[in-house]
C-alpha cells in the first residue's frame, strides 16, 4: 500500500504556487495505509458509540481519503456527504474539523466533475471558519482567498481578483503580512494568467509590474513571496526563450545548500487534450466525439510517480496504478517533464537519493443543465484533468500493493 500525506490542496491547479508560498494555515491529512475494511470499521465504531464529532469527522475524512487513493470516487463523496449532514451543525464548536470536512468534499466534487457542489462546499469551509472564529482571523481571510480561487477556476477572474483585493486590504489593516502578501501574488498569478491568455503587452506590462513590485518591496515577516513571484517572472522570460533568470534561481537554491523537500521553481500548465490527434479521420465529427469522450470520462484515474534528481530535473516518471485507459495522460506526462525544482540539499556523504513524488490525476468532465439548451443535465464537451498530490511521507519510492492496473 502508499502510506502517504494526502494534502487537500488549497490552490487551483491553474494558480499553484511554489512551496515556500505555503501559509502555516494549510490543513493536511494523514493516509495511514490501512485496508478499506480497517477505515470503514473504525467509522462504523466510532459511529455506533455517538462518538464526538471531532472523531466522527476523522473517521470519515481517513475512510473518504481511502476511498479516493482506491479509485472509489463516487463512494468517497458519499462518505463525506453523509458526514457533512451529520456535523455540519456542529460547526460552532468545532469550526476547522467541519471546514476540513467541507474542504476535502470540495476537492472530490472536482475530480467527479460537480462544479456547483466544487462552489458551494469551497463557500460552506469559508463561511463555517467565519462563524467559528471570526472575519479577522488569518485561517478565515485564507479561506476567502480559497473562494477566489474557485472563482477563477470556474472562469469567473474578475470576481476573482476582487476577493483578492478586498482580502488584501483586510489583511494590511490587520497587520497580517502573510495573508496579504498571498493575496498580492494571487493577484499578479491572476494577471499572468490574463496576460498568456490575451498575448497583449499591455496585459503583460501590467503583469510584470505586479510582480516586479512583490519582488522589490515584500512586506516584513513575509519575504518568502518574493522567491514566489521571482519564480512567477522567471516563467515568462522562459516563454520568451531567456532561461537566465531560471538558472539563476537555482544557483541561488544550490548557494544555499540545496533543500530538504520538494520546491516547484517552474512548469508548464497542462495542456488541453487534444482528440483530434487521438482518433483519425472516419471518426464522428469532433464536437460530437467530445462530448461522447467526456460522457465516458468520469472513473478514468492515473497514480503518476517520477523522481526528483538531485540537480532538481525529472526522471523516470511511470504510471504506478490505473483505471481505464492510459491514452490521456500524454498531457500529463508533457507537463512533468517540463518541471524544474529547486537542487536538493547533498547529504554528509555528498551523494542525495532525490525524491520520490506521486500524483493522481484524474480525468473528468463538468457536469452542466446548459449543453443543449435544456435543463437535462449532461457533461461538458471538453474533458478536463485533475491533479492530487499524494506523495509518501519519506520521498521514497513505495510498495504498491494490489489495486487497479491498466
Amino acid at each position: 500500500m502508499i502510506k502517504t500525506r494526502l494534502p487537500i490542496l488549497l490552490l487551483a491547479s491553474a494558480l499553484t504556487l511554489p512551496a515556500a508560498a505555503q501559509t502555516n494555515g494549510d490543513s493536511e491529512i494523514v493516509v495511514t495505509g490501512r485496508s478499506l475494511k480497517e477505515t470503514a470499521d473504525d467509522l462504523a465504531a466510532c459511529l455506533a458509540r455517538n462518538c464526538p464529532p471531532d472523531e466522527d469527522i476523522a473517521a470519515s475524512l481517513a475512510h473518504a481519503e481511502n476511498q479516493l487513493l482506491q479509485g472509489d470516487y463516487k463512494d468517497s463523496r458519499t462518505t463525506l456527504l453523509k458526514s457533512i449532514g451529520r456535523n455540519r451543525k456542529h460547526g460552532d464548536k468545532f469550526p476547522v474539523e467541519v471546514s476540513d470536512l467541507f474542504r476535502a468534499n470540495s476537492r472530490v466534487a472536482e475530480h467527479v466533475g460537480e462544479a456547483k457542489n466544487f462552489q458551494l462546499s469551497v463557500l460552506d469551509m469559508r463561511n463555517t471558519l467565519k462563524a467559528g472564529l471570526g472575519e479577522k482571523d488569518p485561517r478565515v481571510m485564507v479561506a476567502q482567498i480559497e473562494v477566489g480561487d474557485s472563482r477563477a477556476k470556474l472562469g469567473f477572474p474578475d470576481e476573482a481578483e476582487r476577493i483578492y483585493q478586498d482580502v488584501e486590504k483586510q489583511a494590511l489593516a490587520n497587520g497580517q503580512n502573510r495573508v496579504a502578501m498571498f493575496a498580492r501574488v494571487r493577484q499578479a498569478l491572476l494577471a499572468q494568467t490574463r496576460a498568456e491568455a490575451s498575448n497583449l503587452d499591455s496585459d503583460r506590462k501590467d503583469a510584470r509590474k505586479l510582480l516586479d513590485d512583490i519582488i522589490s518591496n515584500p512586506l516584513p515577516g513575509a519575504e518568502e513571496f518574493a522567491m514566489a513571484a521571482q519564480v512567477m517572472r522567471a516563467r515568462n522570460d522562459r516563454k520568451k526563450g531567456d532561461a537566465s533568470s531560471t538558472e539563476a534561481i537555482l544557483r541561488e537554491f544550490a548557494e544555499r545548500g540545496g533543500t530538504t523537500r520538494p520546491v516547484l521553481l517552474f512548469s508548464e500548465p497542462i495542456k488541453r487534450i487534444d482528440l483530434s490527434q487521438d482518433f483519425g479521420n472516419e471518426q464522428p465529427p469532433a464536437n460530437t466525439l467530445q462530448r461522447l469522450t467526456a460522457l465516458n470520462s468520469v472513473g478514468k484515474w492515473a497514480d503518476v510517480g517520477f523522481w526528483i534528481n538531485a540537480d532538481g530535473r525529472v526522471s523516470d516518471v511511470e504510471v504506478l496504478r490505473a483505471e481505464g485507459t492510459k491514452q490521456w495522460l500524454k498531457p500529463v506526462f508533457d507537463q512533468i517533464k517540463t518541471r524544474v525544482y529547486a537542487p536538493l540539499r547533498r547529504s554528509d556523504n555528498d551523494a542525495s537519493p532525490g525524491f520520490y513524488m506521486i500524483e493522481r490525476y484524474t480525468l473528468t468532465a463538468r457536469w452542466t443543465d446548459d449543453a443543449t439548451g435544456t435543463n437535462m443535465r449532461r457533461r461538458e464537451a471538453t474533458p478536463r484533468i485533475e491533479r492530487l498530490d499524494i506523495t509518501p511521507h519519506n520521498y521514497q519510492r513505495p510498495v504498491v500493493e494490489s489495486g487497479a492496473t491498466g
